[in-house]
């Protein structure tokens, strides 16, 4: 009588075509996540050849979502103003104006010119006389409150997304929007500065 022979377990013959299946979703998943898109559902490999056919169906769906990532962060990136830190050499009141034509197109050449002949294009400094005003357009702190809240809500409206930072009477940002908001509303009244005018 023959012996009847132990039943081994197959070895899984395609573990790198499997691994493939993984890691693609994974990828896929990660980029529909980082634009907050929906997560379609999956099934596994049924045998060796589906996972072959499954690595190449999700590196395509991975790599098709990675561009319409990038797409999504590029737009967000150009709907975003940035605030910039100040620090010497560092150019954030230059900076701040140029960030700040993409919502005030055209005020560039007045804020420049302004800051030039009120509180300079460097550091944050305050007025020589000590009347209360301070920063590259020698705002008062009031008045500056209330022209960044109105320049903010415009920007806002215009889905713009604009740091919290900018609220600060310190922020190079705050201080060109808040002199964008007030020179395209009739406030040039405001300076005093040669360059104002």
């Amino acid at each position: 009588m023959a012996q009847a022979k132990p039943v081994t377990a197959t070895p899984d013959s395609c573990p790198y075509a499997r691994a493939g299946v993984a890691f693609y979703r994974g990828r896929f998943i990660t980029h529909q996540l980082g634009r907050g898109a929906l997560i379609p559902t999956w099934r596994k490999p049924r045998n060796c050849a589906d996972a072959r056919y499954l690595s190449v169906v999700w590196a395509k769906r991975a790599y098709r979502s990675r561009l319409q990532t990038d797409l999504y962060r590029e737009k967000i990136r150009e709907r975003s103003l940035r605030d910039f830190e100040v620090f010497p050499d560092s150019h954030a009141w230059h900076r701040a104006v140029k960030e700040v034509q993409k919502v005030y197109p055209g005020t560039e050449g007045w804020l420049m010119s302004c800051s030039a002949s009120e509180g300079g294009h460097g550091r944050w400094v305050p007025n020589s006389q000590g009347s209360g005003v301070g920063g590259w357009l020698q705002f008062y702190p009031s008045t500056f409150s209330g022209f960044v809240r109105h320049a903010v809500d415009e920007v806002r409206a215009k889905r713009f997304r604009v740091p919290d930072t900018a609220f600060s009477w310190y922020s190079p940002l705050g201080q060109a929007l808040a002199g964008a908001w007030g020179i395209t509303h009739g406030m040039r009244h405001h300076w005093a500065g040669f360059g104002c005018q």
